[in-house]
C-alpha cells in the first residue's frame, strides 16, 4: 500500500481548507510539539482504499510516516475521509497514557462531526484538535 507522502503537520489532500486556515493550523500543530515534542497530524484524504476500516488506515498511516517520537511513541493522526463521511484519530501507546479513545470519539462526536454537518470543515477539525491538546499539556 503506497500512502501519500506527508508534507507537513497538515496533509490536506482533498482541499478541505483553504491556504489561510491550513496555515493556521499548522502553526497551532508546529507550537503544541516544539513545547510538548507531542505529534500530531491532520490528514484529509479522499479514499481509503484499498481499505475498508478507516481506523485501520489512519493507524498504518501514521505508522508509515513515524507520526510520534519513536521511543515515546507520543503521535496523534487525525484523518478526515469526507467522501465516505468518516473521521479517525489514531494515537500512539505513549500518548494513551494521557488521552484515551474515549477522549478521541468524544472530540469527533461532540464537536467535529457537529461542524463537519454544518460544512465547517475548519472550525471542526481545530476546535476538535484543540480540544485534545488541552487534554494533552
Amino acid at each position: 500500500m503506497m500512502f501519500p507522502k506527508p508534507v507537513g503537520y497538515v496533509n490536506d489532500f482533498s482541499g478541505l481548507f483553504d491556504k489561510e486556515q491550513r496555515s493556521q493550523l499548522e502553526a497551532i500543530l508546529n507550537d503544541f510539539e516544539k513545547k510538548t515534542t507531542n505529534e500530531i497530524v491532520v490528514v484529509t484524504i479522499d479514499s481509503i482504499t484499498p481499505y475498508d476500516d478507516i481506523h485501520l488506515y489512519t493507524t498504518e498511516l501514521a505508522n508509515t510516516w513515524g507520526v510520534g517520537k519513536k521511543e515515546l511513541n507520543n503521535g496523534m493522526a487525525v484523518l478526515i475521509c469526507n467522501n465516505i463521511k468518516a473521521i479517525s484519530i489514531s494515537i500512539g501507546y505513549g500518548t494513551e497514557k494521557v488521552i484515551s479513545d474515549r477522549m478521541c470519539k468524544i472530540a469527533i462526536d461532540s464537536t467535529m462531526i457537529p461542524a463537519f454537518r454544518d460544512g465547517n470543515f475548519y472550525e471542526g477539525t481545530k476546535m476538535g484538535v484543540e480540544e485534545l491538546i488541552e487534554k494533552w499539556r
